[in-house]
């Protein structure tokens, strides 16, 4: 299809859609799209995330929200590469993005066209989101001329801090990419943010990982919020180099953050006042602040978990979690058991061979889903391109419901099989059981389900099937001996080291010790989907004022970083209480 047919189909389509919903005509609206179309809103209409599938429920949704949010100034949008333009899920549809305002906000959406069954054009799927309230919207680049060139930069920055650190509106618990995204963002939007961080220095939480550990997506998937990596930057971030840059992001976004510190059990919330009591031990000092909001961004995984092994006093080797493991040197001409099989214990396994350990044996309990590197970076490379903004690119991802999503690939299940048959194959031998994600939908939908449950091979797979690592399946550990792993069908593994590679407690679980039982309890699930397919906890109302979580990856934090800033404002505006 031409560029211009593209126009002229998105044209009439939209002509249709933008009318209806500055009239607030939901009939108008729902006719709009196919039967099984899919509405996703990010603010615009409630103070939420929503996903709705079918005219019925984004009927129901916009019955009482649609009249009150005024919508006006609905337009196409001409920026490069929203412009219309073939649809990513199918050639023969037709995406466009477009902007609009409400009576508070400025949005901006994305929609994907296809032909119903007598041939007109209806909207499979539209998303519609907040980018900035009116008359507060995200600043840019400062003009860096302070008092008629009359003050230097380090004394606004210094009295800048200060007061920040005096008073701060929102404090934000962690310093990895997620806190530091979130912290950047809300500078832009004028929130006043500390970042306490408990490591020594910005990047430890990576720095403290296996060595030999780099980032399995590429650079144009995982950059940072404002900030974009040098030309020359690996195409696969090494875990050093990663460290490096969130240290300088938080040198260069001028961000305000406190290492060696953390808060201390328990932070209190007054209700009348809207404000936390926050004592925070400041590299030993103890001092306390009383900010509106505090923001959880330790990440998605609390507390290593460990399997319920009986008689490990008795073991005589090594065990230890994964997230402790600091290279396989120390394990040189050793035995060791690796007990999961994921992205983690596949990187340690294939780092214990590569640092000449004895034997190395994975052992998975029911199911991997296994892809190569060259697979994802086909993936990823599409919906993430090297040169456009990454604000577009998340913008289009984004704009999938979970749940839509994850139906429409899996009618690619047999060529997600056929494409890494070969990689397979050595697996399948070797007695490793795969899987193509809990439905045959792939990789992407168990990022979001469970944040685990698959492995992105970049060597481990040949090691396996050259027999350099041997794979127990299908039974789970019973308990140890002196120098054996016993399993319940009463087979054993000899072991000089155990290494658990089975994951974390959720955030939620591990915040009680410092939050208490009785206010994280109010707060909603954090990670996983829920009924709409929306993820749970994150970015969003928790369910108790002024306690939100960040998690998910780079894009996440680095698009939905938004989306918390604009509700932490809205409620410091007095637009909406939470």
């Amino acid at each position: 299809m031409s560029s211009e047919s593209l126009r002229v189909v998105a044209d009439e389509w939209f002509k249709l859609f933008a009318a209806a919903l500055q009239t607030a005509n939901i009939v108008g609206i729902t006719s709009s799209f196919l039967p099984s179309g899919w509405l996703r809103d990010v603010l615009t209409f409630s103070w939420n995330n929503r996903s709705l599938a079918g005219r019925d429920k984004i009927a129901a949704y916009l019955q009482n929200t649609l009249a009150k949010a005024k919508i006006a100034d609905v337009v196409l949008d001409d920026t490069p590469g929203l412009s219309p333009q073939p649809s990513a899920l199918n050639p023969n549809w037709v995406a466009s993005g477009f902007t609009y305002t409400t009576a508070i906000a400025i949005g901006q959406g994305y929609f994907h066209l296809a032909k119903d069954t007598d041939g007109a054009w209806k909207a499979q799927l539209v998303f519609m989101l907040v980018t900035d309230l009116k008359g507060y919207e995200e600043n840019g680049p400062e003009q860096g001329i302070y008092e008629g060139h009359t003050r230097p930069w380090i004394d606004v920055h210094s009295e800048r801090r200060q007061k920040i650190e005096d008073n701060p509106y929102v404090i934000i618990v962690g310093a990895g990419q997620t806190g530091l995204t979130i912290a950047a963002r809300f500078r832009q939007m004028n929130i006043p943010s500390l970042v306490v961080e408990a490591n020594s220095r910005v990047g430890d939480v990576w720095r403290k990982r296996y060595p030999s550990l780099t980032l399995h997506t590429p650079r144009s998937h995982h950059s940072l919020l404002y900030q974009p990596y040098p030309q020359n930057w690996p195409i696969y971030t090494p875990r050093d180099k990663l460290a490096d840059w969130l240290e300088h992001y938080a040198l260069s976004q001028d961000l305000v953050v406190w290492t060696n510190s953390r808060p201390l059990p328990t932070p209190t919330f007054d209700f009348s006042t809207k404000k936390w009591t926050v004592v925070i031990d400041k590299n030993g000092t103890q001092v306390t602040r009383h900010p509106a909001h505090i923001v959880l961004a330790t990440g998605t995984l609390g507390k290593p978990r460990y399997p319920d092994i009986a008689n490990k006093d008795v073991f005589r080797g090594i065990t230890i979690h994964a997230c402790n493991y600091a290279g396989g040197h120390p394990f040189s001409g050793k035995r060791v058991v690796v007990i999961g099989a994921g992205n983690t214990s596949a990187d340690v396994c294939q780092d214990l061979v590569v640092q000449s350990a004895k034997s190395v044996t994975m052992v998975q309990r029911s199911s991997t889903c296994v892809v190569s590197p060259k697979s994802v970076e086909a993936t990823i490379t599409r919906a993430w391109p090297e040169g456009v903004p990454p604000q577009v690119s998340d913008l289009k991802y984004m704009a999938y419901p979970l749940s839509f999503f994850k139906g429409f690939l899996r009618q690619f299940e047999k060529e997600a099989w056929d494409r890494d048959r070969d990689l397979h194959e050595g697996l399948i031998k070797a007695g490793l059981k795969l899987n193509m994600g809990t439905d045959g939908s792939g990789i992407a939908p168990l990022l979001y389900e469970r944040l685990g449950g698959y492995w992105i091979d970049v060597g481990c797979a040949e090691f396996i099937s050259a027999g350099k690592i041997q794979i127990k399946h299908g039974v789970e550990p019973e308990y140890f001996t002196e120098d054996t792993l016993v399993f319940k069908d009463g087979t054993a593994l000899p072991a000089d080291v155990v290494i658990f590679a089975t994951g974390y407690h959720n955030i939620r679980d591990s915040m009680k010790e410092i939050f208490g039982e009785e206010t994280i309890e109010r707060t909603s699930p954090v990670w996983g989907m829920d009924e709409e397919g929306e993820l749970r906890g994150c970015y969003r109302p928790t369910g108790h004022p002024g306690l939100w979580y960040g998690a998910g990856d780079f894009v996440n934090s680095r698009f939905s970083s938004k989306q918390l800033a604009l509700e932490i404002k809205a409620a410091e505006l007095g637009l909406v209480e939470f």
